[in-house]
């Protein structure tokens, strides 16, 4: 899959034309015709016959290839996809009013009917994990006679590459606490109270009602709240190293991708430690989205180190 979705098509383009089964037929009948009217005695009329027959051949194959030409193609794309999803991709085509058919490759998917300008949707099936930038879409001309068919592919740039995660499998994750604030320049952030009773202290203004220890306020005659403890943090740094993985890259991707949505659904905290284009990255990840971004970008390559004293589970090499 060569997937960059917006942008404008650029100048390196591709194509080919061929007679159709009307063309080969017409060409055919050329032949037969200009036979004909060399031999025959009165060839006035097929001479005129024969040459309008010439000249709409002669339209019906220029037409197409002029037109094809003039065809410009820009697309735009969501950012993010999974293995397997119909994407929506958005095209614009200007230049001309030919109509003409439109399809996207990489995988080849279905021709659709077109009349620039135009603004309009096909689909595109990601095929295949990883980042793209490029999109081939193909554009074939055979109007106005049906007689040849011209087309040109065109390499469209998006602005923002599209990001396709695996498609995720399941996985079950065991917590275990881990030092998060050596994981990562963010802090946690709000966090719950943890369950275990520190002390009792008096209450102030303000104290959430479902703290107060009502055994102890009965007891000495005032309004005293529970102190909890504060619960111990949970996370997973995940490894993934892709290297000489041969035919189980894209599982042990899927692997990964379905521990860090395990993890994240837990409330754990998570690290992930990957290789990129751009060498080892180790970072924080805090939502779905950005796993699968971390996980569609992941490369064959020596991955990002955990943090230290952090629970590590290694995935892939």
């Amino acid at each position: 899959m060569t997937l960059p979705l917006g942008g404008r098509a650029g100048f390196d383009r591709v194509g080919g034309s061929r007679l159709t089964g009307l063309g080969a037929g017409s060409l055919a009948l050329l032949a037969v015709g200009l036979q004909l009217a060399t031999s025959a005695t009165d060839r006035q009329v097929l001479v005129l016959l024969w040459a309008a027959l010439l000249v709409a051949f002669l339209i019906g194959a220029a037409w197409p290839l002029l037109a094809v030409r003039r065809i410009e193609v820009a697309a735009t794309s969501p950012r993010d996809a999974m293995v397997g999803d119909e994407v929506d991709i958005s095209l614009s085509l200007r230049g001309g009013a030919t109509p003409c058919e439109v399809r996207a490759l990489d995988p080849t998917g279905p021709w659709h009917r077109a009349v620039p300008p135009l603004d309009g949707t096909v689909t595109h099936l990601a095929d295949r994990r990883g980042l793209f930038q490029i999109l081939r879409v193909e554009v074939r001309v055979t109007a106005p006679l049906g007689i040849l068919s011209a087309r040109r592919v065109h390499r469209v740039v998006l602005p923002h590459a599209v990001e396709v995660s695996p498609r995720p499998l399941q996985v079950d994750w065991r917590p275990a606490p881990a030092p998060v604030a050596s994981g990562g320049e963010h802090g946690l952030g709000h966090r719950p109270e943890g369950d275990l009773v520190r002390s009792v202290r008096p209450y102030v203004l303000g104290d959430p009602a479902r703290l107060v220890h009502w055994p102890t306020s009965a007891r000495t005659g005032q309004l005293v709240v529970r102190e909890l403890e504060p619960p111990v943090p949970v996370g997973q740094a995940i490894v993934v190293d892709l290297r000489d993985l041969g035919g189980e890259t894209e599982r042990a991707a899927a692997y990964a991708l379905g521990a860090a949505w395990a993890v994240l659904a837990a409330g754990g905290e998570l690290v992930l430690c990957t290789a990129e284009a751009d060498g080892p990255v180790a970072g924080r990840v805090r939502t779905r989205i950005d796993a699968d971004r971390r996980l569609a970008r992941a490369v064959p390559g020596e991955p990002g180190r955990p943090p230290a004293g952090w629970p590590v589970v290694e995935i892939g090499r």
